[in-house]
């Protein structure tokens, strides 16, 4: 495989930059428009007040959400007081809207570029210019999605067990790919600190929500049932069964123990009885006779059939002092933030999942009825610079099976689920939609890459025209009335 030529690498960087720059700017613009308590900010805002001031209280969820919450309190008073922002107050205490968003905004805007460094090193068995498009898609496809872009703008937590939980993979990979090479010419030391770091991550995006525990099941299952390799041509045997305990098994569950340490102190009560609180919490849920109107069965999140309204309000009129975004039209007006994607993006996407998981399944069938005889560790063809194993790609393996591994564990959930618990998934049906499309835009025929623009540029366009409830921009409501294509929406 040739090495990267300059202009190639400075078009990677350069288009990260540019990826980043967008996103940066989708989170920030009119941050603070909503001078209130929006959806579950006002279990989350006020559990990090409370961490602040020492005061125990229980939560149904692990702590490290809250923990960083907190801090973006904790080093947003400064500006605040510097600006003269508007406050609202909580717990007592005045705060502004931006102290307890900003993090989240920020750490949201660099999930578009984690996917796309996934999306890189998950395929370093291939050319570079097939790298560099599979990398800028799977970015420019998450930034689509319009679901990650509602969860960054608000102070909630689902956003940072995705990425932690994204973090961790990409950690994982890097640690792959870097022992590629022979023995003597593989930074050791380099490999484990990577594969440290990927189980300090997934302990933490388990100690945000138990639903990271997604990201470190399709690390488990490609390692041990599926002896996953990113480069399986080159790459030494499989790892010993030592390491895989110690890097996907104690270093996580150690990191999750220890994230709990300043949340049992504060409470003054024992690791095993917080779980046994939060097993009753969650059953108690589950156990509710009127459920919340916006649960949505695992079924229907790949078609995205019923979304969460977090925030709705009329106005006919002058804007209340809850509200400080602009006003664009004279008459009736409503402001709306939607916990919903980018419906033109979920049903491409999925269609897509579909298509490489029919594939995938299909190679597999070929592969288990070969003949004892066939060597099935064969790779590709000569001068081949797309290598699989029996026709599987490493990196079709990859993104589907961690698209189940965030999904269907939900089948065994009995208590209200809803679309936001579908976060994991749509970054592998991004990253996995990026893989396909990237190889038809650069494909000879040409209605193969017709098609492809043709769906990116669909999926651009539903991006723009939801746009609006996704930052809660007004609307008036005939406009708004146009956005909602299904009645489940509403």
């Amino acid at each position: 495989m040739k090495k990267a030529t300059m202009h190639q690498r400075i078009t990677l960087k350069l288009g990260l930059f540019g990826l980043f720059a967008m996103t940066l700017s989708l989170h920030f613009w009119g941050l603070g428009w909503f001078n209130s308590l929006v959806f579950d900010e006002i279990y989350y805002v006020s559990f990090a007040l409370n961490y602040l001031a020492g005061q125990p209280f229980f939560d149904a969820h692990p702590p490290l959400g809250k923990y960083l919450i907190a801090l973006g309190i904790a080093l947003g008073k400064m500006p605040v007081d510097w600006f003269s922002w508007p406050l609202v107050q909580v717990n007592g205490q005045w705060l502004s809207p931006l102290s307890y968003r900003w993090l989240n905004a920020l750490v949201g805007s660099t999930l578009p570029i984690l996917s796309a460094l996934l999306a890189f090193y998950l395929s370093l068995a291939y050319s570079y210019p097939r790298r560099l498009g599979f990398s800028l898609l799977a970015g420019v496809l998450v930034a689509l999605s319009g679901l990650t872009l509602v969860e960054s703008r608000l102070a909630l937590i689902n956003l940072y067990w995705v990425w932690f939980g994204l973090l961790g993979q990409l950690c994982w990979v890097i640690a792959q790919g870097a022992g590629r090479k022979n023995q003597s010419e593989k930074p050791r030391g380099l490999t484990r600190s990577w594969s440290v770091a990927a189980g300090v991550c997934l302990g933490a995006a388990m100690n945000v929500k138990w639903n990271g525990a997604g990201f470190w099941l399709g690390l488990v299952l490609l390692e041990v049932i599926l002896k996953w390799r990113i480069v399986p041509a080159v790459s030494k045997p499989g790892i010993r069964w030592n390491a895989l305990a110690l890097y996907l098994g104690a270093v996580p569950l150690l990191t999750y123990g220890v994230l709990w340490i300043p949340h049992l102190w504060l409470n003054q009560v024992s690791l095993i009885e917080m779980h046994r609180q939060l097993w009753v919490a969650h059953r108690a849920i589950g156990d509710a006779v009127d459920p919340h109107p916006y649960c949505s069965a695992w079924y229907t999140w790949p078609l995205m059939l019923r979304p969460v309204s977090y925030f709705y309000k009329p106005i006919d009129g002058v804007l209340p002092d809850s509200i400080l975004a602009p006003s664009l039209a004279t008459g009736p007006t409503a402001y709306t933030i939607q916990g919903m994607g980018n419906p033109l993006w979920w049903w491409l996407t999925t269609a897509a999942v579909v298509a490489l998981g029919a594939g995938w399944i299909s190679r597999w069938w070929r592969k288990i009825g070969e003949a004892n005889g066939v060597n099935r560790a064969t790779w590709g063809v000569a001068g081949s610079t797309c290598p699989t194993v029996a026709g599987i790609s490493p990196v079709v393996s990859f993104v589907l099976v961690n698209y189940a591994a965030n999904w269907l564990p939900w089948i065994v959930v009995n208590r209200c689920t809803f679309l936001y618990h579908a976060l994991g998934m749509v970054i592998f049906a991004a990253v996995a939609s990026a893989w396909l499309w990237s190889r038809w835009l650069i494909d000879r025929r040409w209605h193969y890459r017709m098609v492809a623009w043709v769906m990116l540029f669909t999926m651009v366009w539903g991006f723009w025209f939801w746009l609006p409830v996704f930052l809660g921009l007004p609307l008036s409501p005939e406009a708004l009335q146009q956005r909602w294509w299904l009645k489940s929406w509403i």
